[in-house]
């Protein structure tokens, strides 16, 4: 090769190196660069001392001798059973008799009651009572006869739940004019209605003072149409 011709060749050549060191070199600046930090020096630890430690042996046990068995417990003495006094006879019961009296508490002086003479004055009353037949039963219209018999009330349940009905109920009436004993003969199917009819008869029914009578009566529970 010629030594003449080949001089552009090294300046081209020459430019483009200085050229790429150029580059590389403002890529250099432009890039930021971190420097390496120095690492703290690591603490020094203290020097280490190993101690020799001797760990004392627990003592046994030191077993106690056993202790004597105590001794069994004596039973308690037995207690002579006691025995009860004789008791002195009680005296004979006298014998009841017809007559008895006793005292009553009464203000003032104290007075003697014979049972006897009571006796004697009811029992012809008893016997009579007990042997007279049971009167006839009459039979009465409710709202007429004598004496006064107030109507029943109606019941207010019964009113709610529309029950009507009749109930016949047969009483007896005293000596005084006052109802004795009253119970329904043929009662209705409700027993409130019952009830009312035998409440009103024996509690405010009165007649005339007489003998002792038996009547019968029917009380019609009706509700309006």
């Amino acid at each position: 090769m010629n030594p003449i011709q080949s001089t552009p060749w090294n300046a081209t050549l020459t430019l483009v190196l200085w050229v790429s060191m150029l580059t590389v070199g403002l890529l250099g600046f432009s890039l930021p660069y971190h420097r390496p930090q120095p690492q703290p020096p690591e603490p020094e630890l203290p020097p280490v001392e190993v101690l020799d430690v001797e760990l004392a042996s627990e003592p046994e046990p030191i077993s106690d001798p056993l202790a004597p068995a105590p001794d069994p417990l004596e039973p308690p003495p037995l207690i002579d059973p006691i025995t009860p006094p004789d008791l002195p006879p009680m005296p004979a019961v006298a014998e009841l008799t017809d007559t008895l009296a006793f005292a009553l508490p009464v203000e003032g002086p104290v007075r003697i009651v014979e049972i006897e003479q009571a006796a004697r004055t009811r029992a012809p009353v008893d016997q009579a009572v007990a042997s007279a037949p049971a009167p006839a039963v009459q039979t009465l219209i409710f709202g007429s006869g004598e004496g006064r018999q107030p109507a029943p009330r109606y019941p207010r349940q019964a009113v709610r739940e529309r029950q009507e009905g009749a109930v016949t109920v047969v009483f007896s009436v005293g000596a005084d004019g006052r109802v004795i004993e009253a119970q329904p003969s043929r009662p209705s199917p409700w027993p409130l209605l019952n009830e009312e009819a035998v409440r009103v008869i024996q509690d405010r029914w009165r007649f005339e003072r007489g003998p002792i009578r038996r009547f019968e009566v029917t009380i019609r529970f009706e509700l309006n149409r």
